[in-house]
């Protein structure tokens, strides 16, 4: 049965699966970087900003791309191929990684560095999430509806295990002093963060062939393009409502999942005061569960359904994000950690799989436009409702950081609420 299962496995990697997998991976050592212990912690220990500045300008970027994203995905759609898109995004995000380095590494007055290090990263998020828009819907071409989860899970399997990997690794560069250039700290991570990004998504940009699809219409101009978005946004609310539900629940569930990604690390040094090495042992612990219950659940969602699972994964993440806001004890933590790994992968594996199965097929690129769209509100809503709360509740100490996890729970809920009511069918 075991051999049976990994000779399978290695069939589901052959071929374009592989290269996808590997710029998921990829993708892991950017977040490691940006949105783990690093640029936060930088930004808000290192350099004593407000939480509000990091969330502020993750939430700035996220709007720009709430903006254009249903417009780049349809756009994407009639010129027939996504590849072109991805690799612009891709070269973008590598121009900022490197200019980030330099300037975090620079001699600039530490205000002026991190204002101007904060613009730099506005500027890779917004291109790194927009990549993501081409990435996602290349998914259809590479699985049938009865591989889809499964292959959606591997993708974010190797996502996950970059991410120990890349934390593992930025961890010793830090805690060994390493200097490449300018002052040691958490700053010397972001240039080999984007080195290695690079060297990694690179064969998905020379070696991955995509197939053509509606290339007739790929001398659609501008104003058609618009066109076509605002059609498909108000077919989305009109015609489309089933897929319009799921995005609303996925955008609610997703506002506490990214926000508490963003700000994990400063959860853990602020209310439990533990050091970077811990903090790298939690998430590692995390993502040992994470790891292959993307895969399980993936492979769940094909057998028992996509949205069945996908709900069983937002109730293991409602449960354990609660229990983290009440818990005093960081024994009791390392626990509770290891199931918010379970439904943190189990949630994405089965999320993006279930939006491919109920999207129009030949609208997949406008329709992951509307994923990220709304994906991307949630990282507006999540950082600015956690920064304010931080903000305002600051004579409260630890207690504000508690009362913001909480409210992360609440939205968690209505959205999970939500999904109740779609239906696992293709429009």
């Amino acid at each position: 049965m075991v051999v049976t299962k990994f000779r399978k496995l290695f069939q589901v990697l052959g071929g374009g699966v592989f290269l996808w997998v590997l710029y998921d991976f990829a993708n892991s050592f950017l977040s490691a970087a940006l949105e783990g212990l690093y640029f936060s912690q930088w930004v808000v220990i290192d350099n004593k900003f407000p939480d509000i500045w990091y969330g502020g300008t993750f939430a700035a970027a996220t709007l720009l791309l709430l903006i254009t994203a249903p417009f780049l995905g349809a756009w994407s759609d009639t010129h027939g191929k996504k590849m072109p898109f991805l690799k612009v995004s891709t070269i973008a995000i590598i121009i900022f990684g490197v200019i980030l380095g330099i300037v975090s590494n620079s001699f600039l007055p530490a205000t002026t560095k991190v204002i101007f290090a904060l613009v730099v990263f506005f500027f890779i998020q917004y291109f790194y999430q927009a990549s993501l828009t081409f990435y996602n819907p290349l998914l259809d071409q590479l699985s049938s509806a009865k591989t889809r989860g499964l292959i959606s899970g591997i993708g974010q399997l190797a996502n996950n295990l970059g991410f120990v990997v890349a934390t593992g690794v930025f961890l010793l560069l830090v805690k060994s002093n390493f200097v490449l250039f300018g002052q040691s700290g958490r700053n010397q991570v972001f240039l080999p963060a984007t080195i290695l990004f690079g060297l990694l998504a690179l064969p998905m940009l020379i070696k991955f062939k995509e197939r053509s699809v509606n290339q007739q219409i790929s001398t659609s101009n501008f104003k058609t393009v618009f066109s076509q978005t605002l059609k498909g946004i108000r077919q989305l609310f009109t015609q489309q409502k089933n897929v319009g539900i799921f995005l609303v629940a996925f955008m609610l569930i997703s506002d506490a999942v990214l926000t508490a990604n963003l700000f994990f690390a400063i959860f853990m040094e602020q209310v439990y005061h533990i050091p970077d090495t811990q903090k790298f042992v939690l998430l590692t612990l995390m993502s040992v569960i994470t790891i292959p219950s993307c895969y399980f659940f993936g492979w769940l969602g094909d057998k028992l359904g996509l949205k069945r699972i996908l709900i069983v994964s937002c109730v293991i993440l409602i449960i354990s994000f609660l229990l983290i806001s009440l818990s005093t004890s960081s024994g009791l933590l390392y626990l509770l950690m290891l199931f918010v790994g379970l439904g943190w992968g189990g949630y994405y594996a089965t999320a993006r799989a279930l939006l491919v199965n109920i999207s129009p097929a030949k609208q997949l690129g406008e329709y992951f436009g509307f994923y990220s769209t709304f994906q991307k509100f949630a990282s507006i809503i999540g950082p600015l409702t956690w920064g304010g709360i931080t903000l305002m509740l600051t004579n409260y100490g630890i207690v504000r950081y508690r009362i913001a996890i909480i409210a992360l729970v609440v939205l968690m809920i209505a959205g999970t609420a939500l999904l109740t009511r779609v239906k696992e069918e293709r429009a």
